[in-house]
């Protein structure tokens, strides 16, 4: 595959409209249609940044992350590699129509937040900065809040989301990566999109080099350790095989059936898209148009970390 040359693509009149905090982003036409341009993000300053790439791999793992949703049915965002300012970016399409809004669940959540404090009768908490997300109190919303309850199937796109995420290492579905799209003809899910945390785009060339040459079973852990940004019962930031280990005793009941039912479900999916997944990964090219898409080591990681997770989720759902 080529990357696709962006440099002369004009500004759209959305550019300045698109928020988020994982790097610039510019609003672009492209044959006529407005998409987004993301750039990729300096890791200068963020915790551990000596261990870092001095820039992050995010445009790479937002196309990666994107294009395995897409193979496995799902609605997502369409994404486009290439190339603006000589760097390696992603190009989003804006899905959005003309009388329509992206409303993230973290926005809905605070917006609506005091009326159903005072009418439950019970302590739900603002969506902060820490990207933490309560699960119980998020299917509260789900099921109480004026503009969410109503949304058929949002509580099975977050647990598919949380097992599909979990097999791209992604580490940031939080709730302003997430959301419905409201307009004149009413409510939809929104397409999944914001999916630059798949795949360790802040981690190293270096650092992956040296966990490819760890022993066979402490890479497995290394492969396996995926932090997700929800939390239960006090129990924060839960690990991706402990969330999809819990048993009935440990979530409500609706909960661990939605859990059971999406593991079962996207077990099957990936398994029966394992080869076109291979494949995306093998035609990644290691550089283009003089442009250094990604090492040969880190597409190996890539694959291997995500074979290694669906080995696990195959496990969990009985397929293996």
């Amino acid at each position: 595959m080529e990357l696709l040359d962006l440099e002369k693509c004009d500004y759209s009149p959305r550019n300045g409209y698109y928020g988020g905090a994982a790097g610039d982003k510019d609003g672009i036409l492209l044959n006529g249609e407005y998409w987004i341009c993301k750039y990729p993000k300096p890791t200068i300053g963020l915790k551990g940044a000596a261990s870092l790439s001095p820039y992050s791999l995010t445009p790479l793992s937002e196309y990666l992350g994107s294009q395995i949703y897409h193979l496995l049915g799902y609605p997502v965002h369409e994404t486009k590699l290439g190339v603006r300012d000589g760097m390696l970016v992603v190009a989003c399409k804006d899905f959005c129509g003309k009388d329509e809004r992206l409303f993230e669940i973290r926005t809905i959540k605070n917006v609506h937040l005091a009326e159903m404090r005072q009418t439950l009768g019970i302590d739900l908490h603002e969506t902060g900065d820490d990207h933490l997300v309560d699960i119980n109190e998020l299917f509260v919303h789900f099921e109480k809040n004026p503009e969410l309850k109503n949304v058929d199937g949002l509580a099975e796109r977050f647990w598919d989301q949380v097992v599909i995420d979990g097999l791209l290492g992604n580490n940031d579905r939080n709730n302003g990566n997430w959301g419905i799209v409201i307009g004149e003809n009413g409510k939809r899910i929104a397409p999944i999109f914001d999916n630059g945390a798949s795949f360790y785009p802040k981690k190293s060339d270096f650092a992956i080099e040296k966990a490819l040459n760890l022993p066979k079973e402490e890479k497995e852990r290394n492969y396996l350790n995926v932090i997700t940004p929800f939390s239960i019962d006090g129990e924060h930031h839960l690990n991706y095989t402990r969330l999809l280990s819990m048993s009935e005793m440990e979530l409500p009941a609706k909960q661990a059936l939605l859990l059971r039912s999406a593991i079962k479900r996207n077990a099957a999916l990936v398994r029966d898209k394992k080869e076109a997944i291979k494949r995306l990964f093998e035609e990644l090219p290691v550089e283009s148009n003089g442009l250094q898409v990604l090492t040969k080591a880190r597409k190996t990681y890539y694959l291997e970390s995500f074979l290694a997770r669906l080995e696990f989720l195959l496990a969990r759902a009985g397929q293996l």
